[in-house]
């Protein structure tokens, strides 16, 4: 944790040199820091007060230091803090006099002050050399003119003192040393862990833009669908229904035979189914947008339910005259939302009558295969070219055809199908030839 904290200040991008100094400052201002503090306490118990007053003075300046470098401002940090060393050894050269020998902290001052800066920071570097130089000059002023002590001390205590500074140099110059020199590997660790947490967090971020960016630009299909799905109501569902209105008002208003209420119930019936067909899908994609998609899997009997959807299009059949040929065996089961299976396969099997001429034929085949059952629904109708092919189960409305006797349909169909099938963990695929027919396969979960 500590060693954490010490790295504060290092941005990502910096270089490992760069890094190194940055630790290396910190590390320097919070031993500064430290050894001031300490101090204290023994100064006064020893009641050498003036001493307590002098760490109690540098102790919130080394501070400031560790703030400003790990708040980024190293520049400004480093020369601050050397300065303040450097003034801090003057001070007690000051206060000790001549007697004791405070030039034994020249030597780490001087490496101090090679391990901070590089050679970007001349300017820095050339202040800090001319503050060393004017120590130094201080320092000789000092020794050389037998500069008096305000304390007062007795031999003994100068000899302990004077091996106390003579350990502590030595021991801070090798200790720093080793801080500046054994942080190499840390710091690449420190500077690894960093840029592959950022690199993490960016991906993150790419991800949940490209999220962001693809749910708007669903949201943008997805209103250019609603307007269109409104421009085909007003016009394909008000069309039927003025048949519906125009016949009903024929049929009631004018003398007709047999054979031509026959032939304008066939009419209703015809409009009346596909208005039936259209607003059966619309409501279900609708739904489907604004509660989303659950399904209820129950087991389905496959050829129970083909037959039945079969039967409900026998008035299509019968009208172009297409025979349904159903291949499949009586105990293949599926695991399927009923309602939703009747949707999809009644969309695929109108869309090969949609697609289908008058005597054609289509053949409904089913085969199982480890835990799916390939449904297949073949038609000998007109085929779908290969541009319409690729956006078949898109949102893309353009994609909707007349049949061959002008049947017409919304293109929402298929799209339909698709979102119900991944809904219920099952697939299409699509086989076409231009009038060569097609073929939709389901692959469908077996029960």
């Amino acid at each position: 944790m500590i060693i954490k904290f010490l790295y504060t200040g290092i941005s990502p991008d910096a270089e490992v040199m760069e890094a190194k100094r940055i630790f290396f400052a910190n590390v320097l201002a919070a031993l500064c820091l430290v050894v001031s503090a300490l101090m204290i306490i023994p100064y006064v118990l020893y009641e050498v007060h003036l001493l307590a007053w002098i760490c109690l003075f540098y102790a919130p300046i080394y501070l400031v230091c560790f703030y400003y470098n790990a708040q980024g401002k190293t520049k400004f940090a480093k020369t601050l803090l050397f300065s303040t060393i450097a003034l801090n050894i003057f001070t007690l050269s000051y206060v000790f006099g001549s007697k004791i020998n405070m030039s034994v902290f020249y030597l780490p001052l001087i490496v101090i002050l090679f391990l901070l800066y590089d050679k970007d920071q001349k300017y820095t570097f050339l202040f800090s050399i001319v503050i060393v130089a004017l120590i130094c000059i201080m320092g000789f002023i000092v020794n050389n003119f037998k500069v008096g002590s305000i304390m007062t001390f007795d031999d003994q205590k100068i000899f302990l003192i004077n091996s106390a500074f003579n350990g502590i140099a030595l021991f801070g110059t090798v200790f720093l040393t080793y801080v500046f020199v054994m942080s190499s590997e840390q710091t690449l660790k420190y500077l690894a862990i960093r840029n592959e947490t950022l690199a993490h967090e960016r991906d993150k971020l790419y991800e949940s833009t490209i999220q962001l960016n693809k749910t708007a630009k669903e949201q943008v299909d997805l209103n250019e669908l609603k307007t269109k799905l409104i421009s085909i109501i007003s016009h394909d569902v008000r069309q039927p229904v003025n048949n519906l209105l125009s016949l009903s008002e024929m049929m009631i208003c004018s003398k007709i035979s047999e054979q031509e209420i026959k032939f304008l119930g066939e009419k209703l019936k015809e409009s009346a189914l596909h208005v039936y067909q259209m607003l059966d899908n619309l409501l279900t994609w609708s739904y489907s947008q604004m509660n989303g998609l659950h399904p209820q899997s129950t087991t389905i009997l496959l050829k129970d339910h083909i037959e039945g959807e079969v039967k409900k299009a026998v008035y299509s059949l019968e009208n172009k005259k297409l025979s349904v040929e159903v291949f499949v065996q009586n105990d293949i089961k599926i695991l399927f939302d009923h309602v939703m299976f009747e949707i999809v396969f009644r969309n695929i099997l109108n869309n090969a009558i949609k697609f289908s001429p008058e005597g054609g034929n289509i053949k409904i085949s089913a085969e199982t295969k480890c835990n799916t059952v390939n449904l297949s629904i073949r038609d000998n109708g007109i085929g779908i070219p290969d541009k319409i092919k690729d956006k078949l189960f898109s949102n893309d409305l353009s994609k909707s055809r007349m049949g061959t006797n002008n049947e017409k349909g919304t293109g929402i169909g298929l799209m339909l199908c698709k979102q119900l099938l991944e809904a219920n963990n099952a697939d299409v695929t699509v086989k076409s030839n231009s009038d060569k027919g097609t073929t939709f396969v389901l692959a469908l979960p077996c029960a």
